[in-house]
């Protein structure tokens, strides 16, 4: 997989599930039904977690496609490589005999000359080895996807992790299993167009973050264990961009 494509591929799934969000939005402007707002929180987390599930597994897909050694990339590829022989030395009822860690610390050392090479079917949607949202894309499992992929997980999502709980997260899961919207529970949040748009810029802000992440590690390589240095000058640049783009949406509601 060359770079465009992958640029291309993210490119055409996030714009798809932009555009589906933004039509909900126009028939709530036009009708004012709660049901329609509902809706929008539903397909709101949906594609949050889709859009975010799919692009870590394509990215995942991609560095495994170059058939880089392990030794050449940054640690986290080298705990993805091992997960299979990590869990079964800790689940070994084998106390005794140490077998299972001894085959662990020699897995470890023949891995670091191996290339690295996961199977990744981005057509199976329920493939969870790898990525796995635990179908609850909250920020504690968001920060575990972006571990795994070596990317830094910002202190301006830290700092928003209570909204995104209580507005996005709270809301859908109410919803999604039949209760009625409790406006008396929530807490800076109704049901109506202009927080639910606050909440649409919020989300996608994050999202469109994160795509150009992705996007900017595969350019400049900062999957590669030799530019770890220039990979954190860049995710400092990128702490402040995303604290800006955080700090604009919100001024903007404020009023």
């Amino acid at each position: 997989m060359k770079y465009e494509q992958f640029e291309s591929l993210l490119d055409e799934d996030l714009t798809w599930r932009k555009q589906e969000i933004t039509e909900l939005l126009f028939l709530a402007k036009e009708t004012e039904k709660e049901v329609v707002l509902k809706s929008i929180i539903l397909l709101l987390y949906a594609h949050w977690e889709g859009y975010i599930k799919k692009s870590s597994r394509l990215y995942i897909k991609y560095i495994s496609e170059k058939k880089i050694k392990l030794s050449e990339l940054s640690f986290n590829f080298k705990a993805v490589a091992l997960k299979e022989h990590i869990s079964r030395c800790i689940d070994t009822s084998e106390k005794l005999t140490l077998a299972n860690e001894l085959a662990f610390v020699a897995s470890f050392l023949k891995f670091e000359s191996k290339k690295f090479n996961i199977n990744i079917n981005l057509n199976n949607d329920f493939e969870k080895e790898i990525i796995d949202t635990e179908s609850n894309l909250k920020p504690k499992v968001f920060k575990n996807i972006i571990d795994i992929l070596g990317l830094n997980y910002k202190n301006a999502l830290s700092a928003r992790e209570h909204y995104i709980n209580s507005q996005l997260l709270a809301n859908r899961n109410a919803i999604g299993h039949g209760n009625k919207f409790d406006s008396s529970t929530q807490q800076n949040f109704s049901l109506n167009i202009n927080d639910i748009e606050k909440l649409k810029a919020i989300v996608f802000s994050i999202i469109d973050n994160f795509k150009e992440e992705l996007l900017s590690y595969i350019y400049n390589k900062y999957y590669l264990a030799t530019n770890q240095v220039e990979r954190d000058k860049y995710e400092i640049k990128k702490e402040a961009e995303l604290e800006k783009v955080f700090n604009s949406i919100e001024n903007s509601f404020s009023n």
